[in-house]
């Protein structure tokens, strides 16, 4: 009995090193393919999360940066030769969001002034000044909203403009558009954070309040923390960062019902609709 207990420890000192290596390699090449990705490298970062799915092929993160960004690729790779409208618009919406979640604003802003370009829609004109936001460049997000037909304005848009021209200093014309900024009883949180930001952009720091309070309220569970992140980073809430009243707004709970298991309000609308206990019922 005694010599199999020294086998196998003599066995487990082998292993134990390689094994040990192994996920060192598999790290080191996630790391690497993270900073290719942030400097904008998307095949070499591909090429550095396959060497870490090689290297250990039980991590599912590796796996999943792996796959992701592999789809990224083909997707980027399709656009140009995507004729029906309706699919180029989904793939370039689906870069976009990649590029923004990772940073890579000047990727996203090629995407988002072409969209802009074949739709021309407050959404297309939204995604866009967004982006030129972002980038500190409010001149060029007011123009691309101040261009947009009236009849194709909603309250979003309104808010985002007036927010772009009071980044220009132009605090006269921004207070002017934010008060065509109407929301509707049932605004969705996009829309109110929106008038938030607007509202906190233009001094007026009690109703920016009251639409985060409200922003927060109507949020699902699992955007809810999106948005207060968003909140405590931004430029528009930065001179509110002292006020009570802020504080307290951060502080706002959801009111919303979410299902744990898909992040949906209700199972009517989820794929896994009657094959789990919840759509079951």
């Amino acid at each position: 009995m005694r010599w199999r207990v020294i086998v196998w420890l003599a066995v487990t000192v082998c292993i134990a090193p390689s094994w040990v290596g192994a996920a060192e390699k598999a790290e080191d090449a996630f790391r690497a393919g993270e900073a290719r990705l942030a400097s904008g490298d998307l095949p070499g970062a591909l090429q550095q999360f396959a060497a870490a799915v090689r290297a250990d092929q039980t991590n599912q993160d590796y796996r999943q940066h792996y796959a992701m960004l592999r789809q990224v690729l083909m997707m980027r790779d399709s656009l140009p030769k995507e004729k029906n409208l309706a699919q180029w618009e989904y793939m370039a919406r689906a870069l976009h969001t990649f590029y923004i979640s990772n940073g890579l604003y000047g990727d996203a802003l090629a995407i988002d002034r072409e969209m802009h370009a074949k739709l021309n829609t407050a959404s297309s004109a939204l995604l866009l000044a967004e982006t030129q936001l972002a980038m500190n460049k409010p001149a060029e997000a007011a123009d691309v909203l101040g261009k947009l037909p009236a009849d194709k304005h909603d309250s979003t848009t309104r808010a985002i403009h007036s927010l772009a021209l009071a980044r220009q200093g132009k605090l006269a014309e921004a207070k002017q558009a934010a008060q065509s900024v109407q929301l509707t009883s049932n605004a969705g949180p996009g829309a109110i954070y929106a008038a938030a930001r607007c509202y906190a952009a233009v001094g007026n720091a009690d109703q920016a309040c009251q639409m985060l309070v409200r922003c927060f309220e109507s949020s699902p569970p699992s955007r809810l923390e999106g948005f207060k992140s968003h909140a405590r980073t931004s430029p528009e809430f930065a001179a509110l960062a002292s006020h009570a009243e802020f504080a307290s707004a951060l502080k706002t709970e959801s009111k919303i019902p979410e299902s744990k298991c898909s992040g949906g309000s209700s199972c009517a609308g989820c794929p896994m609709r009657g094959k789990c206990a919840s759509g079951a019922q």
